[in-house]
């Protein structure tokens, strides 16, 4: 097991990853929920 400095710089580069993929999957989300919402209703059309 890492201990000390090595478990430092561990957590570290684990929690920007974490964070990395949480804005990318954010703007995904975003991304294609604006898409989805592309609507025209028989009325307005």
């Amino acid at each position: 097991m890492a201990r000390g400095q090595q478990k430092i710089q561990s957590q570290q580069k684990n929690a920007k990853k974490q964070a990395e993929q949480k804005k990318k999957q954010g703007h995904d989300q975003k991304a294609a929920a604006k898409a989805a919402l592309i609507y025209t209703c028989t009325v307005c059309r």
